[in-house]
């Protein structure tokens, strides 16, 4: 007889796929942490198979901790989470140890991160087109305030 898995709450189903944007992110660009253990051990460590817990229903609800833990940690907007319309917004900061043991900080520009999201991870890349769209939406918003201010001086 196989057991019924219990219904997961929409904010649950939805913090769980801001986990594995988080983990297929990592992996693709080789950065810690990488795994639902490591990734549970920053937002929740007391218990690292909470994901596992939520996904089955044994856990009904998210912890506070988790939440605030994730938001502050990853910097991920919480309101993805609680609201419709808001897009995931997961922009990893990479941070890699050098063979002296000194962190380097370096930064991965959109376009790379374009090409390492092509058809993986669909809210990155949509939300990296949204923001180009958005400068050239504010460029030539610019252009057009320059261009009605010199035809005044006119």
């Amino acid at each position: 007889m196989q057991t019924q898995q219990k219904k997961i709450n929409p904010e649950t189903s939805k913090f769980l796929e801001v986990i594995d944007e988080i983990k297929n992110t990592n992996r693709l660009l080789d950065a810690n942490p990488k795994t639902y253990s490591a990734i549970a051990g920053i937002i929740y460590p007391s218990d690292r198979t909470i994901f596992t817990k939520l996904k089955k229903g044994v856990r009904k609800k998210i912890p506070l901790d988790a939440l605030v833990n994730l938001a502050t940690y990853f910097k991920v907007d919480m309101n993805y989470i609680f609201f419709e319309g808001f897009d995931m917004n997961y922009f990893p900061e990479i941070v890699m140890n050098s063979d002296n043991k000194k962190t380097i900080d370096t930064t991965v520009s959109l376009e790379q991160l374009k090409t390492i999201n092509k058809n993986e991870h669909n809210a990155l890349a949509l939300a990296m087109s949204l923001y180009e769209k958005l400068a050239k939406v504010m460029e030539k918003l610019e252009l057009t305030i320059e261009n009605q201010s010199v035809s005044k001086i006119k």
